[in-house]
């Protein structure tokens, strides 16, 4: 049998390599050990492993299979932990040993085909700065269209004055992200982190547009808070995409966070708001954007019912008064 060449491989979280070792196989030596002592064929600088904590062994064929040399942490292959269960086969020719990821690469390895190394239209909406280009320029339109809606006296100052709270408030959220991938991941990832940021507020804002003009066109009964939820789940979106990028964490551990952190911040926001209303006497729920008729596809309550349920209005404002001094301790109704 003629000498075979294998790469081991150490990962990082994001699966960028961060050292190889090269090795010469025959029919004399098919096994590799791993652990920390030099002794090892794979020396890790790892305190998780054992002195001599795993065996690696080649097949002809090309598949690896690993054995636990009876570690205390055993090995983790495809998120299950093995400890002196016999030769485990590699699906992916991956393992972890202690906390070391290791991959290992044979001759009958299948490659991925040759990328381009310049970028063409069809790729544009991969790349994450021109993402955050078309982004921004959507934003920009979006807001301007807000502003033109609400019809200010100076609209050039309200433009100018929105979109600079704007780009600061975006630049303060991208730059502590990039921040984070800096300590954590070695890079600053720019790009990816203000097409993450921009592209999840493009989207929420048209999102909110659109179901506000539902909203509108089928008459539906007000909701106040939608916005609110809409844009927890716009925030839980983003955190999603901004951990996955800038940390460690896995997948499941990062839309854990992404699912809790928007919750809780979505339930206080609506409790404070809440007892706002219950103590403003003066509250006016229904803030519904006006559209043309014609986007009608549901007829709206009549004139008399539009009335009567106006009728209602001094007794719930009376009963809200009554209700906001009787939680003031410094009122006494005598």
């Amino acid at each position: 049998m003629s000498a075979e060449t294998i790469l081991v491989e150490s990962l990082d979280g994001r699966g960028r390599v961060q050292w190889r070792e090269r090795f010469t196989l025959d029919e004399a030596r098919r096994t590799l050990t791993v652990g920390r002592s030099i002794h090892a064929d794979v020396t890790l600088d790892d305190p998780h492993a054992a002195a001599l904590h795993a065996s690696l062994e080649i097949a002809p064929d090309g598949q690896v299979l690993a054995n636990d040399l009876g570690s205390m942490n055993g090995l983790v292959v495809c998120g299950k932990r093995y400890r002196n269960t016999g030769a485990v086969a590699l699906a992916d020719n991956m393992l972890r040993v202690g906390r070391t990821r290791l991959r290992i690469r044979t001759g009958q390895e299948l490659l991925d085909p040759e990328r381009p190394d310049e970028l063409h239209p069809t790729s544009l909406l991969r790349h994450p700065a021109w993402l955050a280009g078309f982004a921004a320029l959507a934003g920009c339109m979006q807001l301007i269209y807000a502003k033109w809606l609400a019809a200010p006296r100076d609209l050039a100052e309200g433009i100018v004055t929105s979109l600079g709270i704007a780009i600061l408030t975006v630049g303060v959220w991208v730059a502590v992200w990039a921040l984070l991938s800096r300590v954590v991941q070695g890079e600053w990832r720019w790009p990816r982190h203000a097409a993450i940021c921009l592209g999840v507020v493009a989207t929420l804002v048209a999102v909110i547009g659109l179901v506000d003009l539902g909203w509108f066109a089928f008459a539906l009964p007000p909701w106040n808070s939608r916005n609110l939820w809409i844009g927890a789940i716009a925030l839980g979106c983003a955190l999603y995409l901004h951990l996955t990028c800038a940390s460690n964490l896995t997948a499941r551990r990062a839309a854990q966070i992404a699912c809790v952190v928007p919750l809780l911040l979505a339930l206080g926001s609506q409790w404070l708001q809440e007892r706002y209303r219950v103590r403003d006497v003066n509250h006016i729920g229904a803030r519904t954007r006006i559209y043309p008729p014609e986007v009608r596809l549901r007829g709206s309550e009549t004139v008399e019912d539009y009335f009567k349920r106006t009728a209602t209005l001094r007794s719930l404002a009376d009963k809200r008064l009554s209700d906001a001094l009787a939680n003031d301790p410094a009122y006494d109704d005598k």
